[in-house]
């Protein structure tokens, strides 16, 4: 029913009521009901049809109302990101790519080997930013906690990752979505998605699973890959900004975040805390 017709339904309940009830009684009542007696239950008919399906109609709007300024608040705060996000593009990340290109530039004039190392960490910063600014867009550009099923997420990462690293991931995937809030199932893929970018960035793997369990008696996501690795001491560094969105995303949504090499594999362990 729509919020148009619920108003007109308050308009004429109380008009129709009355109307049937005094039909009703001059037709049919009048030899047992006596005119006094049939105007003190007017008003008493009146109340008793008013509050029983008025306050159902009243309650109906009340809900209709929230739901359009929700709508409203999302629209606003979705436009809002937008605009952000084109502000980043056409700002920070146009300039990275400019800065990117002139330290490749500066890479192929002779300098020492000091500061050709320095050059190729500047360049991998700027890659990382750029691709930390990159993933922020698509964020933006999200619906903020759009209730979208968590398969159908992962399995875009899934399919961008294997398009562009140019490898196939075992996944083993279970997963109950309705034991997951809409914010939980956007934040998960996403720390799916950011550590695939980090694997196909840094891990030269020729390996990569990707375990999805979410059920009432486990609950984990386990993403594990036979590449190079890293110092596990580098995994708060600052500029370590791929990793650090995981767990800004996992600190959000209450879970963890457990990184460690073993056995010549890298793995990423997302637990619920």
């Amino acid at each position: 029913m729509t919020y148009k017709q619920l108003k007109w339904l308050i308009l004429l309940v109380p008009t129709i009521t009355v109307g049937v009830w005094e039909y009703v009684r001059h037709e049919y009542l009048l030899p047992y009901i006596s005119m006094d007696t049939g105007n003190w239950l007017t008003p008493v008919i009146v109340l008793f049809v008013t509050f029983t399906l008025l306050t159902r109609f009243f309650t109906k709007m009340e809900t209709i109302q929230e739901q359009l300024r929700i709508e409203r608040s999302e629209k606003a705060v979705l436009k809002e990101r937008e605009q952000i996000a084109h502000g980043l593009h056409d700002g920070v990340a146009q300039s990275l790519f400019l800065l990117s290109i002139k330290v490749n530039q500066l890479e192929k004039l002779t300098v020492s080997v000091e500061d050709k190392d320095k050059l190729e960490e500047l360049n991998k910063s700027i890659s990382d930013i750029h691709q930390y600014v990159r993933s922020s867009i698509e964020n933006l550009r999200e619906r903020p906690h759009q209730d979208l099923p968590l398969l159908h997420l992962i399995n875009d990462h899934i399919k961008t990752f294997e398009k562009e690293a140019k490898l196939t991931i075992e996944q083993s995937i279970k997963a109950d979505e309705n034991l997951l809030s809409a914010e939980e199932k956007f934040e998960l893929a996403s720390c799916i998605h950011e550590g695939l970018i980090n694997i196909h960035k840094h891990a030269q793997a020729t390996i990569v699973i990707l375990k999805v369990i979410v059920t009432t008696d486990d609950c984990y996501i386990l993403i594990q890959d036979n590449g190079i690795g890293f110092d596990l001491k580098d995994v708060y560094k600052k500029d370590h900004y791929g990793l650090q969105m995981m767990y800004e995303r996992c600190k959000k949504i209450n879970w963890e975040l457990d990184i460690n090499r073993s056995n010549g594999q890298t793995i990423l362990l997302f637990t619920p805390k």
